[in-house]
């Protein structure tokens, strides 16, 4: 069975080159109206809030930040930030989750989340 990764389905393309809105979040952070969007469909707030408080230590040394949630088994998450070299500087376990995709995958840079495509 294939993963599905929410970053590579059809729905996102619509917010393919930018986002004319951005909306505040928690801490000082932005998310683009593409992240919106996720979080209002897919419930996922929670994965905001984790990337929002886990940035925060590390915000000094990496401006830009690759967070990526991906289920291991069953309802158990991983979600990990990387450096955009594939470097990885975080790991979070989540042992239980209902997020409906296999993956997804969020930048964070200059105090804005956005989806990769809205770059």
């Amino acid at each position: 069975m294939e993963n599905f990764r929410l970053n590579n389905t059809f729905e996102f393309n619509q917010f393919m080159g930018g986002s004319e809105n951005v909306y505040r979040f928690n801490f000082g952070i932005l998310i683009t109206e593409g992240v919106k969007y996720l979080a209002d469909k897919y419930e996922c707030y929670w994965l905001l809030d984790m990337i929002c408080i886990h940035s925060r230590d590390i915000k000094d040394t990496e401006e830009f930040q690759v967070w990526i949630l991906k289920r291991l088994v069953g309802s158990y998450f991983k979600l990990s930030v990387e450096d955009g070299n594939k470097n990885v500087i975080k790991v979070i376990d989540i042992p239980i989750s209902d997020f409906e995709a296999d993956e997804v995958h969020l930048w964070l840079e200059n105090e804005v989340i956005h989806l990769p495509n809205e770059h």
